[in-house]
Protein backbone atom coordinates (compact mmCIF):
# COMPACT_ATOMS: atom_id res chain seq x y z
CA UNK A 1 0.00 0.00 0.00
CA UNK A 2 1.33 3.29 -0.86
CA UNK A 3 1.20 5.67 2.40
CA UNK A 4 1.77 9.45 2.02
CA UNK A 5 2.78 12.01 4.79
CA UNK A 6 2.39 15.69 4.71
CA UNK A 7 3.45 17.41 7.98
CA UNK A 8 5.06 20.92 8.90
CA UNK A 9 8.68 19.56 8.53
CA UNK A 10 8.30 16.66 5.62
CA UNK A 11 6.41 15.23 2.86
CA UNK A 12 6.95 11.63 2.35
CA UNK A 13 5.51 8.89 0.06
CA UNK A 14 6.30 5.89 1.61
CA UNK A 15 9.06 7.14 4.19
CA UNK A 16 10.58 8.52 1.15
CA UNK A 17 11.34 12.53 1.38
CA UNK A 18 9.79 14.54 -1.58
CA UNK A 19 10.18 18.25 -2.75
CA UNK A 20 8.62 19.61 -5.88
CA UNK A 21 9.08 19.62 -8.49
CA UNK A 22 9.65 15.92 -8.00
CA UNK A 23 11.81 13.76 -10.48
CA UNK A 24 10.22 11.16 -12.64
CA UNK A 25 12.86 8.56 -11.48
CA UNK A 26 12.38 8.86 -7.79
CA UNK A 27 9.08 8.58 -8.45
CA UNK A 28 9.93 5.27 -10.90
CA UNK A 29 11.75 4.13 -7.59
CA UNK A 30 9.03 4.13 -4.89
CA UNK A 31 6.07 3.41 -7.51
CA UNK A 32 7.19 1.10 -9.40
CA UNK A 33 7.13 1.18 -13.59
CA UNK A 34 4.29 3.87 -15.39
CA UNK A 35 2.38 3.96 -18.21
CA UNK A 36 4.02 7.61 -20.18
CA UNK A 37 1.22 9.25 -22.66
CA UNK A 38 2.82 11.96 -24.28
CA UNK A 39 0.86 15.35 -25.60
CA UNK A 40 1.97 18.55 -26.97
CA UNK A 41 2.38 20.41 -23.95
CA UNK A 42 3.50 18.07 -21.32
CA UNK A 43 3.90 14.25 -20.14
CA UNK A 44 1.58 12.31 -18.01
CA UNK A 45 2.52 8.91 -15.89
CA UNK A 46 0.25 7.03 -15.02
CA UNK A 47 0.60 4.15 -11.92
CA UNK A 48 -2.43 2.25 -12.70
CA UNK A 49 -2.10 -0.31 -9.94
CA UNK A 50 -1.75 2.38 -7.22
CA UNK A 51 -4.45 4.84 -8.48
CA UNK A 52 -1.50 7.28 -8.69
CA UNK A 53 -0.73 10.30 -11.96
CA UNK A 54 1.83 12.44 -12.31
CA UNK A 55 1.93 15.80 -14.53
CA UNK A 56 5.77 17.01 -15.89
CA UNK A 57 5.92 19.66 -18.30
CA UNK A 58 9.54 18.68 -19.92
CA UNK A 59 9.38 14.90 -19.14
CA UNK A 60 11.99 15.08 -16.22
CA UNK A 61 10.33 16.60 -13.45
CA UNK A 62 6.69 16.40 -11.79
CA UNK A 63 5.14 19.59 -11.21
CA UNK A 64 1.54 18.11 -9.54
CA UNK A 65 0.69 14.78 -8.89
CA UNK A 66 -3.04 13.39 -8.97
CA UNK A 67 -4.67 10.67 -6.54
CA UNK A 68 -7.40 9.49 -8.75
CA UNK A 69 -10.39 8.08 -6.46
CA UNK A 70 -12.95 8.15 -9.79
CA UNK A 71 -11.16 11.08 -11.71
CA UNK A 72 -13.12 9.70 -15.07
CA UNK A 73 -12.63 7.71 -18.10
CA UNK A 74 -9.65 9.92 -19.70
CA UNK A 75 -7.11 8.00 -21.49
CA UNK A 76 -4.24 8.66 -18.57
CA UNK A 77 -6.37 7.74 -16.03
CA UNK A 78 -5.78 5.18 -13.76
CA UNK A 79 -7.25 1.40 -13.86
CA UNK A 80 -7.38 1.03 -10.32
CA UNK A 81 -8.53 4.13 -7.95
CA UNK A 82 -5.83 5.32 -5.24
CA UNK A 83 -6.37 2.83 -2.20
CA UNK A 84 -3.63 4.19 -0.15
CA UNK A 85 -3.04 5.89 2.96
CA UNK A 86 -2.85 9.68 3.42
CA UNK A 87 -1.80 11.11 6.76
CA UNK A 88 -2.45 14.73 6.66
CA UNK A 89 -0.73 16.64 10.46
CA UNK A 90 -1.04 13.28 11.84
CA UNK A 91 -4.75 12.78 10.85
CA UNK A 92 -6.65 10.83 7.82
CA UNK A 93 -7.07 13.21 5.40
CA UNK A 94 -10.37 12.38 4.35
CA UNK A 95 -11.39 12.36 7.46
CA UNK A 96 -9.91 15.62 8.39
CA UNK A 97 -11.87 17.09 4.82
CA UNK A 98 -14.83 16.15 6.17
CA UNK A 99 -14.52 17.82 9.93
CA UNK A 100 -12.46 20.93 9.15
CA UNK A 101 -13.49 22.52 5.76
CA UNK A 102 -13.06 25.76 7.49
CA UNK A 103 -9.48 25.58 6.77
CA UNK A 104 -9.49 24.99 3.29
CA UNK A 105 -8.45 27.46 0.82
CA UNK A 106 -9.69 28.75 -2.50
CA UNK A 107 -7.23 28.18 -5.10
CA UNK A 108 -8.64 29.65 -8.24
CA UNK A 109 -11.61 32.04 -9.27
CA UNK A 110 -15.01 29.81 -8.79
CA UNK A 111 -13.34 27.11 -6.54
CA UNK A 112 -16.10 25.01 -4.90
CA UNK A 113 -13.84 22.88 -3.10
CA UNK A 114 -10.97 24.12 -1.61
CA UNK A 115 -7.67 23.18 -0.60
CA UNK A 116 -5.42 21.95 2.26
CA UNK A 117 -2.31 24.18 2.51
CA UNK A 118 0.80 22.92 4.50
CA UNK A 119 4.51 23.25 4.54
CA UNK A 120 4.54 25.21 0.86
CA UNK A 121 1.97 21.99 -0.53
CA UNK A 122 -1.41 22.41 -1.80
CA UNK A 123 -4.15 19.49 -1.11
CA UNK A 124 -6.64 20.15 -3.34
CA UNK A 125 -9.95 18.35 -3.85
CA UNK A 126 -11.27 17.71 -7.17
CA UNK A 127 -15.32 17.55 -6.38
CA UNK A 128 -17.83 16.32 -8.87
CA UNK A 129 -21.29 15.86 -7.56
CA UNK A 130 -20.36 16.00 -3.83
CA UNK A 131 -18.40 13.55 -4.58
CA UNK A 132 -14.37 13.55 -4.65
CA UNK A 133 -13.00 11.99 -7.49
CA UNK A 134 -9.48 13.14 -7.29
CA UNK A 135 -6.75 14.54 -5.17
CA UNK A 136 -4.48 17.30 -6.36
CA UNK A 137 -0.92 17.83 -5.12
CA UNK A 138 1.48 20.62 -5.80
CA UNK A 139 3.36 23.10 -4.19
CA UNK A 140 1.90 26.17 -3.36
CA UNK A 141 3.09 29.89 -3.08
CA UNK A 142 1.17 31.78 -0.84
CA UNK A 143 -0.01 35.51 -2.34
CA UNK A 144 0.72 38.40 -0.36
CA UNK A 145 -2.14 39.83 0.42
CA UNK A 146 -2.69 43.34 -0.24
CA UNK A 147 -3.69 45.81 2.68
CA UNK A 148 -7.72 47.20 2.03
CA UNK A 149 -8.05 50.89 1.18
CA UNK A 150 -9.16 53.05 3.86
CA UNK A 151 -12.73 54.43 3.33
CA UNK A 152 -12.98 58.18 2.49
CA UNK A 153 -14.86 60.10 5.15
CA UNK A 154 -18.13 61.14 3.81
CA UNK A 155 -18.92 56.97 2.66
CA UNK A 156 -18.10 56.44 6.23
CA UNK A 157 -21.67 55.02 6.65
CA UNK A 158 -21.37 52.19 5.00
CA UNK A 159 -18.91 50.28 6.72
CA UNK A 160 -21.97 50.58 9.45
CA UNK A 161 -24.48 49.04 7.20
CA UNK A 162 -21.58 46.85 5.76
CA UNK A 163 -21.39 45.34 9.08
CA UNK A 164 -25.09 45.22 10.10
CA UNK A 165 -25.83 43.46 6.86
CA UNK A 166 -22.85 40.66 7.52
CA UNK A 167 -24.68 40.45 10.65
CA UNK A 168 -27.98 39.64 9.49
CA UNK A 169 -27.02 37.47 6.74
CA UNK A 170 -24.74 35.36 9.14
CA UNK A 171 -27.89 34.56 11.48
CA UNK A 172 -28.98 32.50 8.47
CA UNK A 173 -26.27 31.37 6.11
CA UNK A 174 -22.70 30.07 8.01
CA UNK A 175 -19.35 31.14 7.01
CA UNK A 176 -18.88 27.65 5.72
CA UNK A 177 -21.32 27.17 3.49
CA UNK A 178 -20.08 27.07 -0.14
CA UNK A 179 -21.81 30.24 -1.42
CA UNK A 180 -20.70 32.51 1.54
CA UNK A 181 -18.13 34.14 -1.08
CA UNK A 182 -17.44 37.47 1.14
CA UNK A 183 -13.61 38.25 0.80
CA UNK A 184 -11.18 41.17 2.50
CA UNK A 185 -11.73 44.89 0.73
CA UNK A 186 -9.92 45.98 -2.60
CA UNK A 187 -6.71 46.77 -2.61
CA UNK A 188 -4.84 50.69 -3.82
CA UNK A 189 -3.68 47.81 -6.69
CA UNK A 190 -7.27 46.65 -7.23
CA UNK A 191 -8.57 50.11 -7.48
CA UNK A 192 -5.59 51.11 -10.02
CA UNK A 193 -6.37 47.84 -12.21
CA UNK A 194 -9.93 47.51 -12.34
CA UNK A 195 -11.87 51.47 -11.28
CA UNK A 196 -12.07 52.69 -14.87
CA UNK A 197 -14.32 50.96 -17.76
CA UNK A 198 -13.80 52.97 -20.72
CA UNK A 199 -12.60 56.17 -21.47
CA UNK A 200 -13.84 58.85 -18.91
CA UNK A 201 -16.26 56.16 -17.53
CA UNK A 202 -15.44 54.73 -13.98
CA UNK A 203 -16.33 52.82 -10.84
CA UNK A 204 -17.54 55.95 -9.33
CA UNK A 205 -16.52 57.15 -5.49
CA UNK A 206 -19.64 55.50 -3.84
CA UNK A 207 -19.03 51.73 -5.20
CA UNK A 208 -15.29 51.89 -4.81
CA UNK A 209 -15.86 52.94 -0.76
CA UNK A 210 -18.22 50.25 -0.77
CA UNK A 211 -15.67 47.57 -2.57
CA UNK A 212 -12.69 49.13 -0.19
CA UNK A 213 -15.00 47.66 3.21
CA UNK A 214 -15.69 44.31 1.53
CA UNK A 215 -15.49 42.31 -1.73
CA UNK A 216 -17.44 39.08 -2.81
CA UNK A 217 -15.30 36.14 -4.48
CA UNK A 218 -17.22 34.82 -8.12
CA UNK A 219 -19.16 31.99 -7.25
CA UNK A 220 -20.66 30.28 -10.59
CA UNK A 221 -23.70 29.56 -8.57
CA UNK A 222 -24.80 32.41 -6.25
CA UNK A 223 -23.65 34.14 -3.63
CA UNK A 224 -25.00 34.73 -0.02
CA UNK A 225 -24.60 38.48 -0.35
CA UNK A 226 -27.52 39.34 -2.32
CA UNK A 227 -30.26 41.97 -2.45
CA UNK A 228 -34.12 40.73 -3.00
CA UNK A 229 -36.09 43.48 -5.71
CA UNK A 230 -39.79 42.28 -5.09
CA UNK A 231 -39.41 38.65 -5.96
CA UNK A 232 -35.81 38.42 -7.67
CA UNK A 233 -32.68 38.39 -6.34
CA UNK A 234 -29.24 39.87 -7.49
CA UNK A 235 -26.29 38.78 -6.60
CA UNK A 236 -23.36 41.47 -5.23
CA UNK A 237 -20.70 41.54 -8.61
CA UNK A 238 -16.96 40.73 -7.49
CA UNK A 239 -15.07 44.41 -7.71
CA UNK A 240 -12.21 42.56 -10.44
CA UNK A 241 -15.73 41.58 -12.74
CA UNK A 242 -17.89 45.08 -13.10
CA UNK A 243 -16.17 45.81 -16.12
CA UNK A 244 -16.58 42.25 -18.04
CA UNK A 245 -20.76 42.66 -16.65
CA UNK A 246 -20.66 46.09 -18.24
CA UNK A 247 -19.24 45.08 -21.24
CA UNK A 248 -21.76 42.48 -21.48
CA UNK A 249 -24.77 45.73 -20.64
CA UNK A 250 -23.06 47.23 -23.90
CA UNK A 251 -23.01 44.76 -25.96
CA UNK A 252 -26.56 44.70 -25.87
CA UNK A 253 -26.89 48.26 -27.04
CA UNK A 254 -29.17 48.67 -30.45
CA UNK A 255 -28.44 50.16 -33.26
CA UNK A 256 -30.15 53.78 -34.08
CA UNK A 257 -33.06 52.33 -36.43
CA UNK A 258 -33.74 49.16 -34.74
CA UNK A 259 -34.39 51.00 -31.12
CA UNK A 260 -38.01 50.26 -29.65
CA UNK A 261 -40.01 52.48 -27.50
CA UNK A 262 -38.98 52.61 -24.08
CA UNK A 263 -41.35 53.60 -21.44
CA UNK A 264 -39.45 54.81 -18.37
CA UNK A 265 -39.52 57.40 -16.04
CA UNK A 266 -37.32 60.10 -18.64
CA UNK A 267 -37.84 62.64 -15.63
CA UNK A 268 -35.49 60.76 -13.85
CA UNK A 269 -33.86 58.35 -15.61
CA UNK A 270 -31.78 59.48 -18.75
CA UNK A 271 -31.18 56.83 -21.43
CA UNK A 272 -31.42 56.61 -25.40
CA UNK A 273 -30.86 52.99 -25.73
CA UNK A 274 -30.79 50.07 -24.20
CA UNK A 275 -28.74 50.93 -21.19
CA UNK A 276 -26.89 54.52 -20.90
CA UNK A 277 -23.17 53.64 -21.10
CA UNK A 278 -22.92 55.29 -17.33
CA UNK A 279 -25.15 53.21 -15.33
CA UNK A 280 -22.45 51.59 -13.21
CA UNK A 281 -23.21 47.16 -12.52
CA UNK A 282 -22.61 45.93 -9.51
CA UNK A 283 -24.92 43.06 -8.95
CA UNK A 284 -26.59 40.34 -10.61
CA UNK A 285 -29.76 38.74 -11.44
CA UNK A 286 -27.89 35.70 -13.87
CA UNK A 287 -30.04 36.23 -16.53
CA UNK A 288 -29.43 39.23 -18.32
CA UNK A 289 -30.86 42.11 -15.44
CA UNK A 290 -28.87 43.93 -13.18
CA UNK A 291 -29.03 46.45 -11.04
CA UNK A 292 -26.89 49.36 -11.64
CA UNK A 293 -25.70 52.37 -9.80
CA UNK A 294 -26.89 55.67 -12.05
CA UNK A 295 -23.68 58.38 -12.75
CA UNK A 296 -25.82 60.14 -15.26
CA UNK A 297 -29.32 61.03 -14.00
CA UNK A 298 -32.03 62.88 -15.56
CA UNK A 299 -32.94 66.90 -14.52
CA UNK A 300 -35.29 65.04 -11.62
CA UNK A 301 -33.35 62.40 -10.73
CA UNK A 302 -30.69 61.66 -8.23
CA UNK A 303 -27.13 61.06 -8.85
CA UNK A 304 -26.15 57.41 -7.29
CA UNK A 305 -29.79 56.33 -7.88
CA UNK A 306 -30.09 52.49 -8.36
CA UNK A 307 -31.64 51.29 -11.63
CA UNK A 308 -33.05 48.09 -11.91
CA UNK A 309 -32.21 46.81 -15.16
CA UNK A 310 -34.45 44.01 -16.79
CA UNK A 311 -32.93 42.49 -20.02
CA UNK A 312 -36.00 40.73 -21.11
CA UNK A 313 -39.21 43.60 -20.52
CA UNK A 314 -36.61 46.46 -21.24
CA UNK A 315 -38.02 48.11 -18.56
CA UNK A 316 -35.61 50.41 -16.09
CA UNK A 317 -36.94 51.16 -12.68
CA UNK A 318 -35.53 52.84 -9.84
CA UNK A 319 -35.07 50.58 -7.04
CA UNK A 320 -33.58 52.83 -4.10
CA UNK A 321 -32.79 56.37 -4.35
CA UNK A 322 -28.37 55.76 -2.97
CA UNK A 323 -26.82 52.83 -2.16
CA UNK A 324 -27.41 53.26 1.38
CA UNK A 325 -30.87 53.01 1.08
CA UNK A 326 -30.52 49.71 -1.18
CA UNK A 327 -28.29 48.22 1.63
CA UNK A 328 -31.11 49.58 4.53
CA UNK A 329 -33.83 48.14 2.23
CA UNK A 330 -32.03 44.63 2.37
CA UNK A 331 -31.23 44.53 6.34
CA UNK A 332 -34.75 45.51 7.11
CA UNK A 333 -35.90 42.09 4.41
CA UNK A 334 -33.56 39.66 6.54
CA UNK A 335 -34.49 41.44 10.30
CA UNK A 336 -38.25 41.09 9.09
CA UNK A 337 -38.20 37.35 8.12
CA UNK A 338 -38.25 38.53 4.28
CA UNK A 339 -35.37 35.75 3.28
CA UNK A 340 -36.51 33.31 0.98
CA UNK A 341 -33.89 33.84 -1.24
CA UNK A 342 -31.56 31.93 0.57
CA UNK A 343 -33.54 28.99 0.79
CA UNK A 344 -31.39 27.28 -1.99
CA UNK A 345 -28.32 28.59 0.12
CA UNK A 346 -29.44 27.30 3.03
CA UNK A 347 -30.76 23.89 1.54
CA UNK A 348 -34.52 24.69 2.33
CA UNK A 349 -35.36 24.33 -1.15
CA UNK A 350 -34.65 20.86 -1.44
CA UNK A 351 -36.65 19.91 1.63
CA UNK A 352 -39.65 21.06 0.71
Amino acid sequence: MINFSLSKTHFQINEVAIQFPIEIAILEKILGDYRLKKNKHNHIYTWDNHGIIAFSKEGVKAENLLLDLNYGTYDFCSKQSFSGEFVFENQNLFELYKTNKKQLVKLFKGDDSGAFILNGISVWFNRENDKITAIDISAYEEKIKNPRLPVDKEFKQLESLWQEWIIEINKIVTADNDYYNLTDGISAEDLKEHFILENEITIPPALQNFYKIQNVEYNAVTSAFQFLIRDWTYDLIPFEDIKEEWNAIQDLQFEEDDLPELEIDFEKIKTNNYANPKWIPFATGRNGDYLVYDTDPADKGKFGQIIELQNESWERNIAAESLEELLKKEINNLKTGKTQHFDFITGKENQD
